[in-house]
């Protein structure tokens, strides 16, 4: 097996993965994670406040060095949609170049989709048709990735649309709790935006990301389109501070899921899918074998370093 670490510099959260590649599969070894929220306003304002700058560029040293010391003296940091969408975005890649020595690559929404395709896809267990097609939604805080496919032949389609939970919640709730028609404008907002695939009918749909993940814990139970519809009335009911207590999610987190409830059951709604499959694999555990992969070959992973 071989050691690699990723650091994932997302909309909402800076993630750390140290995994072990065992063939097919990602092993943690270990996983930190920070609440930088680099997303925050981007939409309105095209940048990245400054603090939350400074905070991101501390989060990807200390991460660093947590890597270092797990045997991996190099990890891959990739920025994705936050960074990659706001103008003052190379400014956070060149502090991490002075303060690590290391490189940030700004991977496009193309890159992050097939990056995100990989590890769920890693992550589906056998019993769940692991060679069936797949429709995998990578949502995340600035944009979704959406990519068809399965496992013995790759992605077949994909496409990156500006529905990350943060950029839809900046556009269409103002209310927090969000009202009933703010989330009926999100929705139709969504519906506009999702491609015209023609699914086969045994494709399952497979959700990404903590949004994702933080509905599982909540529901555990099968994320019908029509359970995913209650859930978002229930969590529209109360503050998200409330929420957030009361099923242990970060605050920032908390905010965002009615947009992401919401997001997902238009997307099972618009493909006709019965229901959502979660997969605790995504871009971090795709680019770790992706990275053991080419290692051999090329010594790089998707690209130079910046």
């Amino acid at each position: 097996m071989s050691r690699h670490a990723v650091i994932d510099v997302g909309s909402n959260t800076i993630h750390l993965l140290v995994g072990e590649v065992d063939g097919g599969s990602v092993l943690p070894v270990t996983g930190e994670k920070v609440s930088a929220r680099l997303g925050s306003g981007v939409e309105k304002t095209g940048r990245i406040q400054e603090r939350r700058l400074a905070v991101a560029a501390d989060a990807i040293d200390l991460f660093a060095r947590i890597s270092t010391l797990n045997g991996v003296p190099e990890p891959v940091i990739l920025a994705t949609s936050a960074v990659r969408d706001a103008e003052n975005g190379p400014e956070l890649a060149d502090q991490v170049q002075e303060t690590t020595g290391l490189g940030m690559r700004l991977i496009s929404g193309e890159e992050e989709a097939l990056l995100g395709f990989r590890g769920a896809i890693s992550a589906v267990a056998d019993g769940e048709g692991v060679n069936a097609p797949k429709l995998v939604v990578d949502l995340g805080g600035g944009s979704a990735q959406f990519i068809f496919g399965a496992a013995g032949n790759g992605p077949e389609e994909r496409v990156s649309l500006p529905l990350g939970s943060n950029r839809t919640t900046e556009r269409f709730v103002e209310s927090d709790p969000p009202r009933a028609e703010e989330l009926e404008r999100l929705r139709e907002g969504v519906l506009r935006l999702l491609p015209r695939w023609e699914l086969p009918a045994e494709t399952a749909v497979v959700g990404v990301g903590g949004s994702a993940r933080a509905i599982l814990k909540i529901l555990r139970e099968r994320l019908t389109v029509e359970r995913l519809r209650e859930l978002a009335a229930e969590v529209s009911d109360r503050p998200s501070a409330v929420l957030a207590r009361e099923h242990g999610l970060a605050p920032e987190r908390a905010r965002v899921l009615p947009a992401a409830i919401t997001t997902l059951a238009a997307v099972l709604e618009h493909f006709e899918r019965p229901e959502l499959v979660v997969a605790r694999g995504g871009l971090r555990e795709g680019a770790l074998l992706t990275f053991a992969e080419e290692l051999g070959e090329t010594g790089t992973l998707i690209g130079d370093k910046a």
